[in-house]
């Protein structure tokens, strides 16, 4: 799967592309480092763009699990209202009181931020495969009925002793956005013995609103061979007052079960759905075997199509703004 797709010609469209590693903090045991980067690149009818925002991100989890700050790069860290709080359970909910008191909800920020609760759960998979040159890699899965990947009449239910290869081998993670700068923000290869989350939410505004959203977890070794671990893109259609989903459909990429492209044709349940009542509703009916957590995760990203689009009309009154003034 490559992402090499931008908005329609003749079309103006606003693209949030996000990337963020995470690496041991001298060991896994000892806590994790994450780095993250970003980019909103706004693109015009004519195809003519240019960069909006960009933005850089480091903190690090303790072995407690504590998102705290880094300050060993000089970039831009944890903001002081949110180190400390966990980023195993309830940060997300810390996260957004913090926005609300700053008023960035649909900055590049708080993207980053967002994903660290999820960056901490997948360096787990960097984990189990560097111990597991050590001693065999653990047999049993997150447990029946978490996912449809493991849903109790599933093949990974049934054949447990196979999960183990399902997890090791993984497809090589090729180039993912070939030579057009526009497509993605610039990023060093990935480092050694560690995990990367790649995310992209395109809007292109209008009567109705397209939204393309796509997401790539992969881990890369530590001889620096990169495979893919979980892959999904979503295609939706939005409007109407107030503002809701008129079609919706995702499409699975490489993923590591045989039973998880199966959460996919789940989504067109929630045509029709208010974003303003989206996240739960995804929550409350692509629960267990009905849903994906990875797929559900990227499902949210439907709550960001309305600061976004301010986002765009915004940069776009400003572009305006400054080519009036150096026009003589």
């Amino acid at each position: 799967m490559t992402i090499d797709r931008l908005a329609a010609s003749g079309s103006s469209s606003l693209r949030r592309t996000t990337t963020v590693d995470a690496c041991a903090d001298g060991t896994w045991q000892h806590g994790v480092r994450l780095t993250g980067r970003g980019r909103d690149l706004m693109t015009d009818a004519d195809g003519s763009s240019w960069s909006h925002a960009t933005r850089e991100l480091v903190a690090r989890v303790d072995s407690r699990g504590r998102l705290l700050p880094d300050s060993t790069t000089g970039a831009p860290t944890v903001p002081a209202g949110l180190a400390g709080v966990t980023a195993r359970q309830g940060f997300r909910r810390a996260l957004g009181e913090h926005l609300e008191r700053t008023g960035e909800a649909g900055g590049l920020e708080a993207a980053l931020l967002d994903e660290m609760p999820g960056m901490q759960i997948i360096s787990g998979y960097a984990q189990v495969h560097e111990l597991s040159s050590d001693r065999p890699m653990p047999r049993s899965g997150p447990g029946l009925g978490v996912c449809t990947g493991w849903k109790a009449d599933g093949y990974a239910a049934s054949h447990s002793g196979a999960v183990v290869d399902m997890l090791s081998d993984r497809p090589a993670a090729g180039d993912l956005v070939g030579q057009d700068d526009r497509v993605w923000h610039q990023d060093p290869s990935p480092p050694h013995s560690s995990m990367r989350r790649r995310r992209l939410v395109e809007i292109t505004p209008g009567p109705e609103t397209w939204v393309y959203a796509y997401f790539r977890d992969t881990y890369t070794d530590a001889a620096g061979s990169e495979v893919i671990v979980h892959e999904y893109e979503v295609d939706a259609r939005v409007g109407g007052t107030p503002i809701a989903v008129l079609d919706l459909e995702a499409r699975p990429g490489a993923l590591p079960l045989p039973d998880c492209p199966g959460a996919a044709p789940g989504v067109l349940r929630l045509r029709g759905v208010r974003l303003d009542g989206f996240e739960a509703t995804v929550r409350r009916m692509l629960t267990g075997p009905q849903g994906c957590t990875h797929l559900n995760d990227l499902l949210r990203t439907l709550r960001l199509v309305e600061p976004l689009t301010e986002t765009f009309r915004m940069a776009r009154q400003e572009r305006s703004g400054a080519q009036k003034e150096t026009t003589p």
